[in-house]
């Protein structure tokens, strides 16, 4: 796993335990009914999940562009690769005859 991705990841769960403990800090020291609370819980429940999607998205984004990249990267090194073999083939078959 790449440093950048270790990044995100570690990022990822720091946000998810900041905001428990942020919900748990606010429903131990709310002035508000229950239902008031529920509420917000729903809504911002809500706001966390479309974010974590927008995250996960973006990651799902990065890796496919990144794989790609590598794909291409390693199909070309693996043509020129062939191309040496061949010339240093060539050259064993012409010091041979």
């Amino acid at each position: 796993m790449g440093r950048k991705s270790e990044d995100s990841l570690l990022f990822v769960i720091g946000l998810l335990t900041g905001a428990a403990l942020g919900a748990l800090a606010a429903l131990l020291t709310t002035p508000y009914t229950g239902e008031e609370v529920r509420n917000k819980l729903a809504n911002r429940s809500k706001e966390a999940r479309e974010k974590l999607k927008e995250l996960r998205r973006q990651l799902e984004e990065e890796f496919s562009e990144k794989s790609g990249k590598l794909k291409g990267e390693a199909a070309e090194r693996l043509d020129t690769l062939r191309k040496k073999v061949d010339e240093l083939l060539d050259k064993l078959e012409t010091y041979l005859s």
